[in-house]
């Protein structure tokens, strides 16, 4: 029976290709290979010995063919090893527990193709039918098509590839987008009669400018129809022969939508590198434009971008802080959201066709190689383009580097930035910044304050800096550093002074936040002249910011001055202040975003914080964004701020008990419950205050929900319910409350937990407290639809959406997102729900419960791998036997048909009080 022996696949769309648990098994023999092929095509049917045997020898006269049969299975059975079983022999015939995984997947996709061609839309096509494509490694069934099936199926499924081909090049024109002439030409010749792909390649040769190509293609067309056939062209490809004539401008291609940075000025110097990289971008796989900072790079990497006549996609790595955040900024860049598995394919088949400008690589160079390299193997017909420091040393790459200006061109780059003059000064001043467009726009800069004789006057001393500097001065290039330190050197002490107190600012500030954070007076006016002198950047709101290189010499120098401590704690004095002054629980939306906005800085005073006299203010800090994380959920985030300042010195029991509860409750969101077990056992021992008794309690029974043990979970949460009740705390009621209903439907106690969360609700709405009313709805949603009341659940879930997309709470809005796909009743439906929630939702508990319901949902539509995939990751992701976990096993017992692990399961449900009523059903029908 299909599905007795797991982990066996066949691909066929190439060479055959045998794998046993996902490792490679070597058949020797092409008749081995050829009946793994046949007997997977059968889909775990049984192929009769007659059958089989024509399929494989003809249909001639064959001496014996059943026994031939009989040894040739023998010996494949021997050379699939522990996999023999799944071949099996019945009175139908020979069977294969195995199916041809690469052509359902693209006969899956082709599907989508054509549900998107019905629909018309062109964007769902391109992305189906490249994703079809890319299933194919070879032409199918390469290494056995002298057999005769082989052939015959082989040649169907190569006009397979050919009709995607064909839906996927339609769709890229329909598009705007240029396509690949030299594909498409072979493939018009060997398929000369072929209307649709003789259209294709006109309109592609037209859309690279060569009208004349173009019209030649459908006039050797008109000819081979009228020879071989005795026909005329179909009035589609008559029509297109006119519109070429004609110069249609639905015709021409449309310019990249990609918005690219703005050039801050005319490029000098570099017209033959700009055409040449042109050129080698349209034909190179990657290249790297490398050279010393300041050299120019991106200014470069944007007049190609801006040149080449394909989509381009730009990506600035400056930002990043830590090596894990290149893969989700490139899907934004992209346009996707994150989602399971690997994203290189899904970003690959997004990027088609287009050039990917990656833009300060240096800092992330491994990283960056690190995806690079695979997004290119699975990319078609994409280029890259990457400036940085340093090379990728990565496959196929190629290494531009970006010199100094020519003399000529650093003059006129210096005079545009100045009014200046040209001249001996002039040329003795860019020849003292190496002509380097960073340091000629800097001492540009200069002349503001001093004439252009008075900077070539002071050369001599600054010239030995400029060649001389120390190589390990702890920025990026020493002719940088020296270019920086001439600027700063010019400085006015108060501008020197503001400028290395600005540099505690990550991701920019206000002017409100500079004079609150940076000493002494004259800020504005210091600002302002930062900004004149291309220290500072600008940009709308007003808000400013500084290039990286510059912030990180200005941290320098700030450490240098003996200040750093002062203005940190100025710094995170601002950051609490701002903090009380966006409370998420009782501002606008508005005021929330504005929040957000600083959660650079936010982040930036908390991680500087740990180790210093800060500790406990950075301490105090964190506990006044609990609401903001809770609306994030970002649990991995929080468990690392808490780790490093939960033991600061200088706080308070009750700060003390606050900081290991909400601790306590991000391990818990985390699926790390002993952790979070030991930290309230530590916060209980100092709390004394019935406030702080409450907390402890709350999160204790979050705690125990968690751990997968709901009735024990409501022992605390009621005993903090009556303390909530009797101070006469509607917030703590109405969360102790919420918790307690899930408790109980967790424990299947669905009647008792909906009046709690009822009860709850209306707290909420009688304080007005809308976030706490997302949650309240989600859960009374869940609980209904858990009831079998759907039509009232999508009520509750409709009214907690319009709450949570106002507010920007992206937890509430995957709440929503997971109740919509458990009311569906379709599973495909469902699947793809899951799927676009799961792109959203943060790591941790909620995540994983969506992943049950997906796997779930798969297993319903019949994609047992799918699911099986999703649950092996659960299983293996699992560290304690908590919520998750319990959830899971219904699942996989159902997965693996396993009888002993369902009555397992119900034997741990019913020590635990578990009664999650989805769980429990699926338990009984495998029982």
């Amino acid at each position: 029976m299909l599905g007795a022996v797991p982990g066996v696949e066949v691909r066929v769309l190439g060479p055959v290709d045998v794998r046993a648990q996902g490792v490679p098994i070597t058949l020797d023999r092409p008749l081995e290979r050829a009946l793994v092929a046949r007997l997977a095509l059968a889909r775990g049917a049984a192929v009769s010995d007659q059958r089989l045997a024509e399929d494989l020898w003809g249909d001639g006269e064959l001496a014996r063919p059943r026994e031939r049969l009989r040894v040739l299975v023998s010996r494949l059975r021997a050379s699939l090893g522990d996999a023999a079983g799944a071949v099996s022999r019945s009175a139908a015939g020979y069977a294969l527990d195995a199916v041809p995984v690469d052509l359902v997947a693209v006969e899956e996709a082709a599907g989508r193709v054509r549900d998107a061609v019905r629909a018309g839309d062109v964007q769902r096509v391109r992305g189906a039918a490249a994703e079809a494509l890319a299933c194919w490694r070879d032409t199918a069934l390469a290494d056995v098509r002298s057999v005769p099936f082989a052939a015959a199926e082989g040649d169907r499924l190569d006009a397979v590839r050919l009709d995607l081909l064909v839906e996927r090049v339609d769709a890229e024109l329909a598009l705007g987008l240029t396509a690949d002439t030299a594909t498409l030409a072979p493939l018009v010749a060997a398929h000369p009669l072929h209307e649709r792909l003789a259209g294709l390649l006109a309109v592609a040769h037209y859309r690279a400018g060569r009208q004349a190509d173009a019209l030649a293609v459908l006039a050797a067309l008109r000819r081979t129809l009228a020879e071989e056939l005795g026909v005329d062209p179909a009035p589609d490809t008559a029509a297109l022969e006119l519109r070429l004539l004609r110069h249609d401008p639905a015709l021409a291609p449309r310019p990249p939508t990609t918005r690219l940075p703005v050039p801050p000025t005319a490029l000098f110097g570099r017209d033959g590198e700009v055409e040449a990289l042109t050129e080698r971008v349209n034909q190179a796989r990657v290249v790297t434009l490398t050279g010393t900072a300041g050299s120019g790079k991106t200014r470069l990497a944007l007049e190609v971008a801006r040149r080449v006549s394909r989509p381009v996609v730009w990506l600035d790595l400056t930002p990043l802080r830590a090596v894990d955040e290149l893969t989700p900024a490139l899907l934004d860049a992209v346009g996707l959201e994150a989602g399971q598995g690997d994203p290189v394919p899904r970003i690959a088949t997004a990027l088609r066709g287009a050039l990917l400008v990656v833009d300060n690589a240096e800092h992330v160079v491994d990283p960056a190689a690190a995806l690079l390299g695979p997004l290119l193997r699975h990319g078609d017909g994409l280029s890259v383009l990457v400036t940085s420091q340093r090379p990728l040393l990565i496959t196929g790459e190629e290494v531009h580097r970006v010199g100094p200006l020519p003399a000529p061109a650093a003059v006129g780059l210096f005079c545009a930035r100045s009014d200046a003059d040209p001249g001996p000064a002039v040329e003795a001043i860019c020849a003292a910044v190496d002509r380097l467009p960073l340091g000629v726009a800097l001492a540009a800069g200069l002349t503001r304050v001093l004439s252009v004789e008075q900077v070539a006057a002071r050369l001599d001393d600054r010239l030995r800096l400029l060649v001389g500097g120390s190589r390990d001065a702890g920025v990026r290039h020493t002719s940088l550093r020296a270019a920086l330190d001439w600027s700063h050197d010019l400085l006015d002490d108060s501008s020197r002074s503001v400028l290395r107190q600005l540099a505690v600012f990550v991701g920019g500030w206000t002017l409100e936040a500079a004079e609150r954070v940076v000493s002494g007076e004259g800020v504005a006016a210091a600002v302002a002249d930062l900004v004149d002198r291309s220290l500072v950047t600008v940009s709308a709101g007003p808000r400013f910011g500084m290039l990286e290189t510059v912030r990180q010499y200005a941290l320098d120098r700030l450490a240098a001055s003996g200040e750093e401590e002062d203005v940190r704690a100025r710094h995170l004095a601002w950051c609490a202040a701002h903090a009380a002054a966006h409370d998420v629980r009782e501002e606008t939306a508005q005021t929330v975003a504005s929040l957000f906005a600083e959660w650079p800085n936010l982040l930036s005073a908390l991680e500087h914080a740990p180790g210093t006299p800060r500790a406990a203010d950075g301490l105090r800090l964190a506990l006044s964004l609990d609401d903001a994380w809770m609306v994030r959920g970002q649990s991995a985030q929080v468990r690392r701020i808490y780790e490093a300042l939960v033991d600061a010195p200088g706080v308070t029991d009750s700060e003390r008990v606050r900081a290991l509860s909400n601790y306590a409750f991000a391990c818990a969101q985390s699926g790390r419950t002993l952790m979070a077990s030991h930290l309230l056992d530590r916060a209980e021992k100092l709390a004394v205050e019935d406030d702080e008794r409450m907390r402890v309690l709350y999160h204790r029974g979050v705690t125990e929900i968690e751990r997968g043990r709901p009735a024990e979970a409501l022992v605390p949460l009621r005993s903090g319910l009556a303390i909530a009740d009797r101070l006469g705390r509607p917030v703590s009621s109405s969360a102790f409350l919420c918790s307690i209903g899930m408790a109980l439907m967790w424990s299947g106690e669905l009647t008792e937990a909906l009046a709690a969360h009822t009860r709850a609700n209306d707290i909420d709405r009688s304080l007005d407290d809308e976030h706490g009313l997302v949650r309240g709805l989600v859960n009374e949603a869940t609980v209904l639809l858990a009831s079998g009341r759907v039509a009232v659940a999508l009520d509750r879930v409709a009214e907690a959406e319009r709450l949570a997309v106002r507010l920007g709470d992206t937890v509430g809005l995957t709440h929503v997102g997971m109740i919509r796909g458990r009311a569906a009743t379709d599973p495909h439906q469902a699947a793809g729900l899951f799927r676009a929630v799961l792109a959203q939702a943060e790591p941790g508990t909620d995540a994983d419960l969506i992943r049950v319901d997906l796997a779930t949902a798969l297993l319903r539509s019949g994609d047992r791998a799918g699911a099986q995939s999703i649950v092996d990751d659960l299983v293996a992701g699992q560290t304690e036997e908590g919520l998750v976990w319990l959830v899971t096993r219904p699942v996989l017992a159902a997965l693996t048909k396993d009888p002993e692990l369902a009555a397992a399961t119900v034997v741990e449900y019913t020590s635990r009080s578990f009664g999650w009523p989805p769980s429990v059903s699926l338990l009984r029908r495998l029982t």
